[in-house]
């Protein structure tokens, strides 16, 4: 365990030295060929809460790498591995760690990152509090828009980063916060049994709506991977939430409700809180309290889905 333990990218080891080089650059031939290929990271990168590799295999980066790189010039010499001269679409090195254009290498990889989306709730690096960066993510984001302008346009990446933003206020707003919210009452009112973790439901749920679907969402958003984003990422957000979050917290007041006393009251102070919540504009629609003209609108949608599921109608429509 010792040997894995200590070949982190950016490991703090026992003699004081950051990160191991044969993270990237396996013993022996130490190549620089080896930790330019995705294939360098998906040793680590991968699985239900952090599934870099499988987010990369489907988005178009991923797509013309396997398509393309028996072409890709993977041992070019000096720091500076340059797309169009030495590859077609990026691999992870490339953005995140390789030199291109206006930014020089690096291996220090919270370089080029604008938000920290391993966090429970997403925050910039910098406040990241069991890391935190000591970069300016302004800064950072620029440095990530320079790799991406080897390559796109400026319309494109901003219009990207625009995307990538709001599902990143999506997943903070709408799910992490209340959840956040309404575990914390739950501890503080003595709702939840607090000697030992995850003997009750609504802990693992709670852990896992941040830690796998929570994540699965926000890296993929990150890294264009569309049905990650959605299917294994808010699709299973809303489906645990609403399927599995919200019922557990509502069996847990109403046994609150039943024990009396101070309890009790407890319960009854953290159901207003939680109907508030569900009344909002974000989850309203749960409580069937739409208005018409969003009915109508949801209404329409589905028919229009069930017509391009038979075929009566064109999917670009």
């Amino acid at each position: 365990m010792g040997e894995i333990r200590h070949h982190a990218v950016f490991k703090l080891q026992i003699d004081g030295t950051l990160g191991s080089c044969t993270s990237c650059h396996t013993r022996h031939s130490f190549s620089v060929v080896e930790a330019r290929k995705p294939e360098a990271c998906d040793q680590c990168h991968l699985g239900p809460d952090h599934p870099q590799i499988e987010i990369y295999e489907e988005s178009k980066h991923g797509t013309i790498y396997h398509a393309y790189k028996d072409e890709y010039n993977f041992d070019a010499a000096g720091g500076t591995w340059t797309a169009g001269v030495d590859y077609r679409a990026p691999t992870c090195a490339a953005c995140h760690m390789s030199g291109t254009g206006k930014e020089p290498t690096s291996h220090d990889v919270t370089q080029r990152l604008s938000w920290e989306t391993q966090a429970p709730l997403t925050v910039r690096p910098q406040d990241f509090a069991a890391f935190p960066s000591g970069t300016n993510w302004q800064d950072e984001r620029q440095k990530m828009k320079n790799v991406c302008s080897a390559c796109h346009g400026d319309s494109w990446i901003n219009d990207f980063y625009d995307g990538f933003d709001k599902a990143v206020e999506e997943y903070n707003e709408v799910y992490f916060k209340p959840a956040k919210k309404t575990f914390d009452e739950l501890n503080e009112k003595g709702l939840l049994d607090q000697t030992k973790f995850f003997d009750e439901r609504l802990e693992v749920e709670y852990y896992e709506l941040w830690h796998h679907e929570g994540r699965r969402a926000r890296h993929a958003a990150s890294m264009m991977g569309p049905d990650y984003t959605h299917w294994h990422g808010t699709y299973d957000l809303a489906k645990h939430w609403y399927s599995k979050f919200i019922p557990e917290l509502e069996e847990l007041i109403a046994k609150g409700k039943k024990a009396g006393g101070d309890q009790a009251k407890a319960a009854a102070d953290l159901q207003a809180a939680v109907d508030k919540m569900l009344n909002s504009d974000d989850h309203k629609w749960y409580l069937d309290k739409l208005t018409d003209a969003q009915k109508a609108m949801r209404k329409a949608a589905v028919a229009r889905f069930k017509d391009q599921m038979e075929g009566k109608v064109g999917t670009n429509k």
